[in-house]
């Protein structure tokens, strides 16, 4: 028992270790991007002041040549440096946590950084909050992946370099560690947590450090006037929660349209910033992340009409630069956005109530917490950040009242955050316990059933009515004689021609009344399953490989498959924690056929990756954990690239059918 305690307290020990190092990491890379962005300024536009004074005192053609030559060089430096630097970048680190085990690749950090500093810096209308996660992120991955930190540990650094991230950038280590935990690995977990926080409050340390004690934006002192001003304040939170919506419709709009348009990928950039330099022309405000218009917001020096007219140009600006390719953050266009949404309401009731109703200023801090809680579906981190930014209590209630209701809106009206939203295009479903992403991993070939009845296309249809009325099948697949599918009858189509039958037995066919196109590959996942299920209604859909009619998926094996795999997943996440750190073997039934058994790994398993050994699409049997002498001891839920080495314990989970015959008759498999 104490070696165990020990084991579990030394591996908890080297995440905590290396947590201070992935926030010593983020601190130092959150000042280095901030330097790159001033670099590359000056080098565009020839002096070393805010971004908005530079554009205002620029000719029109520089304003028009500088966004376009960033878009060139961004887009030639994600598309020959590396892909997944193009856009926000949170949806990407979520991505690896989610389905890559948090392995990022190296270079991404290097690209990213310098795909952004230009976009931003050259004009871009993007935010430096998302690039700035991406960055700290991939590097917190590689710190792990040189540790040999795998599974969980690495997913809790990747969050822990996110962390650290929004807390180097906004001074704010609170709203670092909610902004990880509350949307990049979307649950809470004590165990995850604590590196989390550590790296967060290493990285404001790391900050102080070098630049001193910071506030990310000018913020004058504000407090509640009268208990009256809730009901402008609910107004602000329904008008920025549909702002927010306007924000992601648009944003994801552009996306598409920009993908259709036939030109070189890493030359749309370039068109994007000619475009954005044009509306530059008018509105130098959408230049870069925004902050010093923010400032003028929060102090009251914009005009009313300006104000409202910057929401929807900047809105359209982020899309467009993002769309075409451009690589940045929405974060701090959210918060670009919420500050002039809440100064054009401030300004309003504070023109016509100036006794009862506070200064626009503070409906401009409020409104930049409501449109980031609105858009990223994350009111905690919202709340904490703008809290943080204030360090005033008495601004708490109009801002917590704000942001719920404003999220509230856009999580009833629209299901998928501006970060999420990104993930569902690529077909991946980020939600709490992830089970949704279940039916990604179950393949129809694992289910394929030959239980079916099939007609020839040529078969007259009075035949084929006569075995339907006789049979037990309410789907009949029709082949051709070379075996290849031409359609489905169901028995519903056939039930209205029993009365004439004997009218067009001879003048129909079974290729006349099959219907085309509904058909599953061999290698579909069961996901592509369930949707045909959903919008034909039928009980089986046929399978083909190569062409070639080769059996059913039928409905009920689907949704057996599918609740097997939760009743799976949860008993093994239940034993992980269990087992992890015990030498003892064990054998557990769990239900449903399914027993977890230890076994040391087999000489035929040495120096082959799991990938090789295929154990699951083979056998039925998974690897969910392997124990070693050495660190990492424990390595839950293992990658298919993970090495089976000599001396590792295997915690494997399948039939005892099918594991007692790897065990004793290993040759038949090998």
């Amino acid at each position: 028992m104490k070696r165990i305690v020990r084991e579990g307290f030394e591996e908890h020990f080297r995440i905590l270790l290396l947590a201070i190092l992935v926030g010593i990491t983020g601190g130092v890379a959150s000042i280095f991007f901030k330097f790159l962005i001033r670099f590359f300024q000056s080098l565009f536009w020839g002096d070393v002041g805010t971004l908005l004074e530079s554009a205002i005192n620029k000719e029109w053609y520089f304003i028009l040549l500088i966004p376009s030559i960033g878009g060139l060089l961004v887009g030639l430096l994600v598309y020959f440096g590396a892909r997944e630097a193009k856009g926000h970048g949170v949806p990407e680190v979520m991505e690896s946590v989610l389905l890559k085990e948090g392995v990022i690749r190296k270079r991404v950090s290097i690209v990213k950084a310098l795909a952004s500093s230009i976009c931003i810096s050259s004009g871009g209308s993007v935010g430096r909050e998302g690039p700035i996660v991406q960055i700290s992120s991939s590097a917190a991955s590689s710190i792990g992946q040189i540790f040999k930190i795998r599974g969980k540990g690495l997913r809790t650094l990747v969050a822990g370099g996110a962390a650290a991230g929004i807390a180097g950038t906004f001074n704010a280590p609170i709203a670092g560690a909610m902004f990880a935990v509350e949307i990049v690995l979307g649950e809470f977990g004590v165990a995850s947590f604590t590196p989390i926080v550590v790296a967060s409050v290493i990285a404001t340390l790391t900050t102080h450090y070098f630049v001193g004690d910071f506030a990310a934006f000018k913020v004058p002192k504000y407090t509640l006037i009268s208990v009256w001003e809730i009901g402008p304040y609910i107004l602000l939170g329904l008008i920025s929660g549909l702002v927010a919506i306007l924000f992601i419709k648009l944003l994801y709009m552009s996306e598409e349209k920009w993908d259709k348009l036939k030109l070189p990928d890493f030359l749309k950039p370039a068109l994007g910033g000619l475009i954005i330099g044009f509306i530059g022309l008018k509105f130098p405000h959408i230049f870069g992340v925004g902050y010093e218009s923010i400032d003028k917001a929060l102090y009251n020096q914009i005009p009313f009409i300006f104000a409202f007219l910057l929401i929807f140009i900047k809105i359209i600006s982020t899309s467009f630069t993002l769309g075409s390719g451009g690589s940045g953050g929405v974060f701090a266009p959210s918060l670009f956005m919420g500050a002039m949404t809440g100064n054009f309401i401030g300004q309003i009731f504070h023109h016509y109530f100036p006794n009862v109703i506070s200064p626009p200023g503070a409906y401009a801090l409020v409104g930049m917490g409501a449109v980031v809680a609105a858009a990223t579906h994350a009111p905690i981190t919202a709340i904490i950040i703008i809290f943080e930014l204030t360090n005033d209590y008495k601004i708490i209630l109009p801002l917590m009242l704000t942001c719920i209701i404003s999220s509230f809106i856009t999580i009833n009206l629209k299901e998928e955050s501006i970060y999420t939203l990104k993930l569902k295009h690529k077909g991946i479903i980020f939600k709490e316990g992830k089970e949704i992403n279940i039916l990604r991993s179950l393949f129809v070939k694992d289910i394929l059933s030959q239980d079916y009845k099939t007609f020839l296309n040529t078969q007259n249809i009075g035949e084929i009515i006569d075995h339907a009325i006789s049979g037990r099948y309410s789907v009949f697949h029709v082949v051709n004689k070379n075996n290849e599918l031409c359609g489905v009858i169901t028995l519903n189509q056939l039930k209205s021609g029993i009365y004439q039958k004997d009218l067009i037995d001879s003048l129909v066919i079974a290729e006349d009344i099959a219907i085309p196109e509904i058909a599953l590959d061999y290698n579909d996942n069961l996901e592509k399953a369930m949707e045909l299920f959903g919008k034909h209604d039928l009980e089986e859909i046929p399978v083909t490989k190569n062409g070639k009619f080769v059996g059913v998926v039928k409905r009920r094996d689907l949704i057996e498959a599918y609740n097997n795999e939760i009743t799976k997943r949860e008993a093994i996440q239940g034993l992980i924690s269990k087992l992890k750190f015990t030498h003892e073997t064990k054998s557990i039934e769990i239900g449903h056929g399914i027993v977890i058994e230890e076994i040391n790994s087999l000489p035929w398993f040495w120096n082959k990756t799991l990938r090789d050994l295929n154990l699951k699409a083979k056998y039925g049997i998974e690897v969910i954990l392997i124990k070693r002498k050495y660190p990492p001891l424990t390595i839950p839920l293992p990658s298919s690239n993970e090495i089976i080495k000599k001396g590792d314990v295997l915690i494997l989970a399948g039939s005892r059918e099918n594991i007692n015959k790897l065990l004793t008759n290993p040759s038949k498999f090998f």
